[in-house]
């Protein structure tokens, strides 16, 4: 019994892996499918999508089942926000399939290395957020490179306006000129327009995938020089200067602020990596705080006391710019 469960946790983490590998390192192959879909009058290379990508042959037979049942339409609705955001070319079904196999897989690492289903729990919870955690990771990545590429971004549309172009053909040199990913964002937008989307409604449509406060005062400032004119790029002149500041202070906020950041990451990690260390050295004396009642009620109040330290921390060290 137990080496049917080593055997089935095994194969279940080594599909997880490579289909999270494939996800979030396979650069080349979204690039490819990104280029087909932002310039579809180009001779891309169109991929086989069923027969190239076998594992994902699964995941749309799960996926449409989930798609059916309806469950959780709030949930996927924002998972789905998320995945766009973070240039993750999956279905929100496909994704979901990808959180159950984590968590299945999760659980029974928790049943192997622990023999008890209660421990094995929060294995599986831990499985099947990690997925979501990756998304909110690599769409932080992104945020933070957009924020870094925006001022060389506003300086190029202000030197397009200044030579003479509008300011849709500034936002067509823009996307061919600078380097991915907020060239994919301008390329989303001009396909929105072409496809006779509102330039205003467009713009606006890249703030809610962009959720970066300086990209959208810039956007503000276009709707706004739209409505009742003005020199767009000297607006976007001085916005280039307000956002460089504004970078320079968060770099020296972030110094300032590193070593609380590791302090609070010590503080929550100590106690977890202890009991780890417990558990191998001697199993019998702190299974005791997962099976009696006393020991249950410590290890929640533990728990509860952990997550305050953490928010006071955070708090602290959280420095608005």
């Amino acid at each position: 019994m137990l080496g049917a469960i080593f055997f089935l946790s095994f194969i279940s983490t080594l599909i997880l892996v490579y289909t999270i590998y494939s996800i979030f390192f396979g650069k080349r192959e979204i690039i490819i499918r990104m280029q087909h879909y932002l310039n579809p009058d180009k001779n891309v290379e169109k991929l086989d999508k069923d027969s190239a990508i076998p594992w994902r042959e699964g995941l749309n037979a799960v996926g449409r089942t989930i798609g059916k049942s309806k469950l959780g339409n709030k949930y996927m609705v924002n998972l789905e926000t998320q995945i766009i955001q973070a240039h993750v070319m999956l279905k929100v079904e496909e994704f979901i399939t990808i959180e159950l196999i984590a968590a299945f897989s999760f659980f029974l690492l928790g049943l192997i290395i622990f023999k008890i289903k209660l421990l094995a729990l929060p294995f599986a919870l831990a499985g099947f957020f990690l997925p979501t955690l990756l998304v909110k990771m690599k769409k932080k990545g992104i945020l933070k490179k957009i924020d870094q590429q925006l001022p060389d971004t506003i300086m190029l549309l202000s030197n397009s306006l200044q030579a003479g172009y509008s300011f849709m053909q500034a936002v067509e040199v823009a996307s061919r000129e600078l380097p991915q990913p907020i060239c994919l964002e301008f390329k989303q937008l001009l396909k929105e327009v072409n496809l006779g989307v509102n330039a205003e409604q467009a713009l606006e449509s890249l703030t809610e995938r962009v959720q970066s406060e300086d990209m959208k005062l810039v956007i503000m400032a276009v709707l706004i020089q739209r409505q009742i004119g003005g020199n767009l790029s000297e607006i976007l002149d001085n916005i280039s200067d307000t956002i460089r500041s504004r970078i320079k202070l968060k770099g020296e906020i972030s110094v300032l602020t590193a070593q609380g950041k590791i302090s609070g990451f010590i503080i929550s990690m100590l106690p977890i990596a202890l009991g780890f260390a417990i558990f191998a050295v001697n199993p019998t004396y702190i299974v005791v705080l997962f099976t009696e009642p006393i020991g249950m009620a410590m290890l929640g109040a533990s728990v509860i006391m952990q997550l305050i330290g953490i928010f006071i921390i955070r708090k602290i060290i959280k420095i608005e710019v």
